[in-house]
């Protein structure tokens, strides 16, 4: 989980247009027993064979218009978050993604102009606090739209599950 109030700052895999849900969350290959790790082995592996190898946690993905596409895909987001994504720029996101973004807290920016700031594997510096994301190398820099305070609160508790969780507890009520 990132957390907004701090600036993030990682290496940047740079992705084109319509990145759809299957390229995140697509299947083929089984390599454990862990869902996570197989959910890995398959993230963005058509468009990028090497970035299942290669995805280290802390980097930042970059993309095009119309991120996220496809089918209602909860997975395609944990298979970022499995990768060790930290947080999503794009140009613009599909509107299912961009809310299960927000429900697994993985915060996920639209950033008109970014595919032009940044070229693949440069350092970038996503500074929520101060509004800006900044690439390290140029040192060139665009806003970055705040998000709604609830919004905000979702990622600051780590997600939707864990706002229910403790709006129930709250209330005495403990999932089991």
């Amino acid at each position: 989980m990132s957390d907004i109030h701090a600036a993030i700052r990682g290496k940047v895999w740079k992705f084109g247009n319509s990145v759809d849900t299957n390229q995140l969350a697509g299947g083929g290959i089984t390599v454990s027993s862990d869902p996570n790790e197989n959910l890995k082995a398959n993230c963005l592996r058509a468009l990028r064979p090497e970035f299942p190898q290669q995805v280290k946690a802390g980097d930042l993905l970059v993309a095009g218009t119309n991120f996220g596409c496809g089918s209602s895909r909860q997975s395609a987001v944990q298979a970022l978050q499995a990768c060790g994504i930290v947080a999503v720029l794009a140009e613009s996101v599909a509107r299912i993604h961009r809310r299960n973004s927000i429900a697994l807290a993985l915060p996920t920016f639209v950033v008109p102009g970014i595919t032009e700031l940044v070229a693949d594997g440069d350092p970038l510096e996503v500074d929520y606090p101060a509004g800006v994301v900044r690439n390290l190398t140029s040192g060139r820099e665009l806003p970055l739209t705040r998000f709604p305070r609830t919004v905000e609160q979702i990622y600051e508790l780590g997600g939707i599950f864990q706002v229910i969780a403790d709006k129930l507890a709250s209330q005495g009520i403990v999932p089991q």
